[in-house]
């Protein structure tokens, strides 16, 4: 039965509604004239007597947000939606408070329901245009940040309310390819060029991706279409000669490096990218000069102070002492400054396991790692919690090995110096293990903060950083005996008992020539592999020398970039200049698969100086190959001789150059003592501490375990 109308009502009603509607209009008029105080007091008393009011909620949620009070606008725009869910501009302006209160995941909510209601008409467009450009300065701005997890949710809104946003689309890339997660950046940024396939910047950025894929094919053709659309931008240029770099195009790099140069003559990065390439080339006074422009240009490149540290270890013209002195600079201006004094709150426990963290940029396929992983594998998980804080840009089936293998892995990709530090602190490390140095892809100004009580140099750069924030560097008594090398380390030598690090053999069986080679092509070959930058004028001397010494012999070397006429031309105009003679020398472009191949055709390996090799010196070991070692004074310059030592064939190195010619000579000479070097090589590195994993995870566990009891100590109770 239907409820019979009390008429009586209707006025009270009607006087209630007519009440509002004055109240509501006071308001306005309050709130148009600026006094914002008034007019907020009108709109409560609406709300007293209609707490569900949908216009009173919203136009104080608006006062609120122009009062710098954006937190108290969300409920009232919140229970303005609630009454009128058909009102875009609610929708919005909730959403725009929910992003003002940094409540960011609620304010996705909001817009993916209101995408939802499908609003067409143009002022709410208009408003939501608005609200895009505002989300793209906001995240915009925290790109230039490198905030790259603030400003990825907001890019990520752009996208869902605008499908074909190319800019957002491209920073979302940007984003991911910074953060490491390569094949996301380059689907995003293949759909930002397929909105847009004139946009040369986009196209540019996607080929540098490719390129760190190792889609070299795709990425040139990227490269060269946002050059033919924009041939004005020197960052296209440079980008693409650091592509060709990778690919061992050294003569193209640098033409593409000079472009840039040409067009933006004070662009400090193409400068020093320009020296890395140079550099590889072997060309170490040209590389280290374009270093020196980049550092005149741009004196704070940090990056680029740590390439000229790095290029000098390969130089005979620089003494111990010169290196030490351009590392404890580097150390003063870049690295002192940033550290963070105040007390650690680990567990002082001197027996507890311990929480050790190790920094790279090589987890991957990288001599580096394959020196480091094998006592990885052996550490004693009860005394060692391993952490992994991975810079490594480009991962491979090795990164995935690793992941699997410490018991905690994170990215730094993308991270500030700041924001890893902090991360590192917050896992509460133990001892942080810096296995990069001044190498490339390095996080060493994460160090200089010491986010960790003990920090320690180990394998990946053999010198010192010059940084006071890394109390120690491993080394071991064959490479640096005692009073070698501590007058010019930053750090505190700690010299394990055996090695400092073990060589891995390769996973695949490969078998060994029965006989020297010499002795089926009738000349004795000297052979190095090393990268040519190794490859100093004083080794090239010797091995003049040694060949003169040695009838019909032959000098095999592998150079990267070799078979470019240029590169080539320039590689022999240096050995003729040397007086070697070009007919008796074997150039043979660098590539992976020479890897062990080449040894096959070696009598000899000649180990470069000042800079000796490293993973080459033991696959030429392994492969039944001898090498003949100069010993010098330098970590650098001992390797060679030191694990000769440990092998028990301390007579394959000299202690000068002239004895280093005669040792080469006399074993060339005598096909018998030859034959019998050779011929139980493999087996006695696989027996040497140089393969002993164990030991060295052992020894270096030891070293964790005497450096902790150290700081744990009551007189070591410091802060950082």
């Amino acid at each position: 039965m239907a409820r019979r109308t009390n008429h009586r009502d209707l006025p009270v009603a009607s006087q209630r509604r007519s009440s509002t509607a004055r109240l509501l209009k006071d308001a306005s008029l309050e709130q148009r004239a600026g006094r914002l105080a008034a007019a907020e007091r009108q709109y409560r008393r609406v709300l007293d007597a209609d707490p569900q009011n949908a216009e009173a909620n919203y136009k104080l949620g608006i006062i609120a947000s122009q009062t710098d009070r954006v937190a108290l606008a969300v409920p009232h725009f919140a229970a303005a939606l609630k009454a009128g869910p058909d009102q875009p501009h609610y929708w919005l302006s909730l959403a725009t408070a929910l992003l003002g209160a940094r409540r960011v995941g609620d304010a996705r909510s909001v817009l993916e329901r209101f995408r939802e209601k499908r609003f067409a008409d143009a002022e709410t467009q208009a408003t939501l245009t608005a609200l895009i450009a505002n989300l793209f300065t906001e995240a915009h701005q925290h790109y230039e940040d490198r905030l790259f997890k603030d400003a990825e949710p907001l890019i990520d809104m752009i996208v869902m309310l605008d499908e074909g946003h190319v800019e957002a689309l491209h920073m979302a890339g940007s984003i991911a390819a910074q953060t490491n997660r390569l094949t996301l950046a380059v689907d995003l940024l293949q759909i930002a060029v397929s909105l847009d396939d004139d946009a040369p910047v986009i196209k540019g950025n996607l080929g540098t991706i490719l390129a760190r894929q190792g889609r070299y094919g795709e990425a040139n053709a990227c490269f060269d279409r946002s050059i033919e659309i924009d041939p004005n931008n020197p960052n296209t240029f440079s980008n693409f000669g650091v592509a060709l770099r990778k690919q061992g195009r050294l003569r193209d790099a640098i033409d593409r490096f000079d472009e840039a140069l040409r067009l933006c003559p004070d662009f400090a990065q193409a400068h020093s990218n320009r020296g890395s390439a140079l550099m590889d080339m072997g060309l170490l006074d040209e590389a280290i000069a374009a270093y020196d422009e980049a550092l005149r240009i741009d004196p704070s490149l940090s990056f680029v102070h740590s390439n000229r540290l790095f290029t000098k270890l390969y130089s005979a013209d620089y003494t111990a002492e010169e290196r030490f002195a351009d590392a404890q600079a580097f150390g003063l201006r870049f690295a002192d400054p940033l550290l963070r004094r105040r007390p650690f709150a680990n567990d002082r426990d001197p027996e507890r396991r311990l929480r050790v963290g190790f920094v790279s940029g090589d987890f991957r396929e990288h001599a580096v790692n394959y020196f480091f992983e094998p006592a990885l594998h052996r550490f004693d998980t009860t005394q060692i919690e391993t952490f992994a804080f991975s810079n490594t840009v480009n991962e491979d089936a090795a990164t995935e090995r690793l992941k699997a293998s410490f018991a905690h892995w994170h990215c730094l990709c993308g991270l500030t110096d700041d924001e890893a530090a902090d991360l590192i602190e917050a896992e509460a490390i133990d001892i942080l293990v810096d296995l990069s140095g001044h190498t490339a892809e390095n996080r060493i100004l994460v160090f200089a903060r010491k986010p960790a009580p003990i920090q320690v140099g180990w394998i990946g750069y053999p010198g010192t950083t010059g940084m006071a924030a890394i109390d120690y560097r491993f080394t071991d008594i064959f490479i640096e005996p005692d009073g070698t090398g501590d007058d010019v380390s930053v750090e505190t030598l700690w010299r394990l008992p055996h090695v400092v690090a073990c060589y891995q053999a390769p996973a695949a069986d490969l078998p060994l020539s029965g006989r020297p080679p010499s002795e089926d092509a009738g000349y004795i070959t000297f052979g190095c592999v090393n990268r040519y930058t190794k490859v100093s004028d004083p080794a090239l001397v010797a091995w003049r020398d040694i060949l003169l010494r040695v009838p019909g012999s032959r000098l095999l070397l592998e150079i990267a970039d070799v078979d470019d006429p240029d590169v080539g031309a320039q590689v022999r105009a240096r050995l003729q200049r040397l007086g070697l003679p070009l007919d008796r020398v074997i150039l043979i472009h660098r590539s992976p698969s020479n890897r062990y191949v080449l040894y096959n055709r070696i009598d000899i390996a000649l180990d470069p100086f000042p800079y000796n090799g490293g993973t080459t010196s033991f696959d030429a070991l392994w492969m039944g190959v001898p090498f003949i070692a100069l010993e010098g004074e330098h970590v650098v310059s001992r390797m060679g001789c030191s694990a000769l030592a440990i092998l028990g064939l301390p007579e394959l190195s000299g202690r000068s150059t002239a004895a280093y010619i005669d040792i080469a000579a006399t074993l060339a000479l005598d096909p018998d003592r030859l034959r019998a070097v050779r011929r139980d090589l493999r087996g006695r590195l696989a027996r040497s501490p140089h393969m002993s994993h164990a030991t060295l995870a052992a020894d270096v566990e030891g070293a964790f375990r005497q450096m902790w009891r150290r700081w744990a100590a009551p007189q070591e109770r410091h802060s950082g």
